[in-house]
Parts: structure tokens; C-alpha cells; sequence
């Protein structure tokens, strides 16, 4: 008698009847997880002459002996389809200052393949392309990546110190910092793009790249398919990487400087028309403002007195008031103490060299708007 092996590399419909113990397929996002065997075989009823025989089993090397258990599962096993997909989280660009260290832009990482799958981590700088409505136009530093090891969501240096992904399960995801210095230099309105790429690597050897297979289908063996989508920036289909793109949008205070004098009296003329001569008291304003999107905060002002002109002590009335500071409508007062030491810690004081300063808490940040600038009055009297 002849024997009927059939191929069960990919449909069983042509068995007639099935037999043996096939493994259900799980719910994965690439469904059944590789390595898994797949096995079953075909039985085989038949009559000669009206007369019913035994039934043959199907072998994968043939088989014509009748009887139960005569026969042999075919079986193949199920091959590494791999993929995996980068996302930027946020939605939006991450909004940091000049000089920040440690500004974090999030991602995640996920495992869309039918495997435990190792990965390379690889954070870069972008040239140009818009993102979020926004050019690149700028540069971070120092641009590191760490893989969130407690899965809350928040870069934690003590503990988030991996640089790759030693192992991911089929249909889990990770979230992956990229964790960059902002330049000190940096101005409102910059924008700094930066991409994740994620390059999938032997499973708990994150250091060997995995490779596709070529050539004939082995069902004894777990073949690697590449069945990755295009991520950012050129990344290719089926190649066993995805990239995504983040965003750091600079945001910072501008601020500008006004300075003025004007006379206040003069011995002659009073405070008629009064002119620069000598006994004449002269008053300076200082205006800062801040045309940015941010408060520029822990401002101080350092004005050294000039050559040939006096510190006028008690210039503004009701008592002892050296420095007037307004916001607004708003006027506050402070006292200059001469020889460097703010004995009332409001903020005023003149070091022994002759600068006027005046910071924290008399002055201490200067808001967005031109209603929130800060003007400093001060009087001297010219020698």
C-alpha cells in the first residue's frame, strides 16, 4: 500500500481526520510564541470490498502499517517573527531651560514580535526636520539613554542605570529615557531634536545583534523573520530596528537692560530745570525687563558708583529708604548699607569698593510682561 505524507508547514486543511495534541495558540500580538512545536497527524479509514480496515496513520517519512500509534506526528516549530515599535510618550515637546542638566525626553519600547527579544539602545542628535510645529534649529549634550528599571515612568539616576534591554517579553512594553545637557548658551525658542533607535538583539545578549535567516525553511529550527515597520528618520522596513523622534523646546527669560539718569535739583536752581553741576543730585533708574516666555528668577543688579559722585543716604522720604524698586505701581525700598555687610538682610547693600547691589528678598525675579518690569532708583549727588 502506498503511503500519504503530507507537509505541515503551514495549513493543516488537507488531513482528513487530526489526531494528536496540537498546542492552542496564545494571545500575543504576533500570536503563537516561537519555538513553539506544532504537531499532528492524519488517520486514514478505508473499506476493500465493503469491508472495512484498519486505518493507517500518516508518518512524516511514510507509513503503511495499520494500527493506532503506527504512525508519527509531523511536526514543525514556530519561527522568531521579530518586531517592535518606538513611540515617543509625551505627545509634545519636552520644555527645558539653558544649562539644565539631566533633561529627559521619554519613550516606549515595545515588543510586538512573538519572542523574548534583547535591544541596543541608540540615542542621536538630529539635523533639521520639524516636529511638534517645530524646526530643528539646535543641539543637546552629553546625550545618554537608560532603560526605566522599575517601570513608573520617571528617570530615577540611583536607578535607571541599564543601557540596553537585556529582555522583553512578547506584547510588553518598556519606557527608554534619552537623558541630555541643555547648553548654557542656548536661547528661547531653540529646538533640539533628538531619536530613539532600538535595534533588536539576541535574547539576554543585548551586545549580538540579531540576524534574518535566508534560505530554506528548517521546521526543526526557529528561523528569524524581520517583519518590522518604517520608523523615523529613514528607518527601513524589515530590517529589525524602529526609530522615534523627541523634542526639546527651549524656553527661557530675555531680558533687556535701561539705564537712565536724570537730574533731581542742583544748589541753584532747586528742582526747576536743574542742571548737572557740581551739588547737583542726580537720579539713576535702572529698568529690567523681560521680553521671554519664562519669570527669570534669582535676579540681582550690580552698579558700581561713579567717579566724582556721592551716595546719596535717605533719598527717598519717609525714613530711611536708599533704593526704590518698582513694579508696576508698586514701590518698595531698601537700605544700602556701606562696607559690604546687609545687616538687615533686605537685600540692598554697598561693598567697600563702591557697588551698589541688590538682590534676593528686596529683588528677587523679574516676570513675562512689560506691567512686571522691575525698575531700581538710587540718588547720588555730583562732587
Amino acid at each position: 500500500m502506498n503511503s500519504f505524507p503530507v507537509s505541515m508547514k503551514h495549513a493543516a486543511a488537507a488531513l482528513l481526520v487530526l489526531g494528536g495534541a496540537a498546542l492552542l495558540p496564545q494571545a500575543q500580538a504576533a500570536g503563537t510564541a516561537a519555538s513553539t512545536s506544532i504537531q499532528n497527524r492524519a488517520t486514514i479509514s478505508y473499506s476493500v470490498g465493503g469491508n472495512a480496515q484498519t486505518p493507517i496513520e500518516s508518518s512524516p517519512t511514510g507509513n503503511s502499517t495499520p494500527g493506532t500509534n503506527n504512525g508519527a506526528s509531523t511536526a514543525f516549530v514556530v519561527d522568531n517573527r521579530v518586531d517592535l515599535t518606538v513611540t515617543e510618550v509625551a505627545g509634545a515637546a519636552t520644555v527645558v531651560n539653558p544649562g539644565q542638566l539631566n533633561a529627559v525626553a521619554t519613550y516606549l519600547v515595545t515588543n510586538t514580535g512573538n519572542a523574548p527579544q534583547a535591544y541596543q539602545l541608540t540615542p542621536t542628535n538630529i539635523t533639521g526636520g520639524t516636529l511638534f510645529g517645530n524646526t530643528d534649529n539646535s543641539d543637546v549634550g552629553n546625550l545618554r539613554v537608560f532603560v526605566d528599571a522599575n517601570a513608573n515612568g520617571t528617570y530615577e539616576p540611583a536607578t535607571d542605570t541599564a543601557t540596553s534591554i537585556t529582555t522583553l517579553a512578547a506584547d510588553i512594553g518598556v519606557r527608554v529615557f534619552i537623558v541630555a545637557d541643555v547648553p548654557v548658551t542656548a536661547t528661547n525658542a531653540q529646538f533640539a531634536n533628538v531619536r530613539l533607535t532600538a535595534a533588536t538583539a539576541v535574547n539576554n545578549t543585548p551586545a549580538t545583534l540579531l540576524v534574518q535567516s535566508t534560505g530554506a525553511d528548517n521546521p526543526a529550527t526557529v528561523e528569524i523573520v524581520f517583519a518590522d515597520g518604517a520608523g523615523a528618520g529613514g528607518d527601513a522596513v524589515r530590517n529589525g530596528r524602529f526609530a522615534a523622534d523627541d523634542q526639546y523646546a527651549v524656553q527661557s527669560a530675555a531680558l533687556s537692560v535701561l539705564k537712565a539718569s536724570t537730574v533731581i535739583s542742583d544748589t541753584f536752581n532747586g528742582t526747576t530745570n536743574p542742571k548737572a553741576i557740581p551739588g547737583a543730585t542726580v537720579e539713576y533708574a535702572v529698568t529690567v525687563t523681560n521680553t521671554g516666555v519664562v519669570a527669570a528668577s534669582g535676579l540681582s543688579i550690580a552698579d558700581p558708583l561713579p567717579a566724582n559722585t556721592t551716595f546719596v543716604q535717605n533719598g527717598y522720604s519717609s525714613g530711611t529708604r536708599d533704593v526704590q524698586l518698582t513694579v508696576g505701581s508698586t514701590n518698595t525700598f531698601c537700605i544700602a548699607e556701606a562696607g559690604g555687610t546687609d545687616t538687615n538682610a533686605d537685600g540692598c547693600v554697598r561693598t567697600a569698593g563702591g557697588v551698589l547691589q541688590v538682590g534676593a528678598p528686596a529683588l528677587g525675579a523679574v516676570a513675562v510682561g512689560a506691567a512686571n518690569a522691575v525698575t531700581l532708583r538710587f540718588r547720588v549727588t555730583i562732587n
